[in-house]
């Protein structure tokens, strides 16, 4: 299944967009497409930080070499 999205650009953000499908040779399509998995992911990864980032703290992973050194 698909959906169609209509989005209303000002003319700099069309003309940003248009520049990219220049440069990349992909779709607006695409390029919107991937900014928003992109987004996403941003967001997931926000929401797990704030989730977990006082759990990790709390065993005191403060950085990767801290966790790589209790999983390891």
């Amino acid at each position: 299944m698909s959906a169609v999205l209509t989005v209303r650009l000002n003319d700099e953000e069309a003309a940003a967009l248009d520049r990219l499908v220049s440069s990349t040779g992909k779709s607006r399509s695409d390029l919107v497409r991937d900014a928003l998995r992109q987004q996403a992911l941003r967001e997931t990864l926000r929401l797990l930080h704030e989730d977990l980032g006082p759990q990790a703290r709390a065993a005191g992973w403060l950085t990767e070499d801290d966790i790589l050194r209790d999983v390891s």
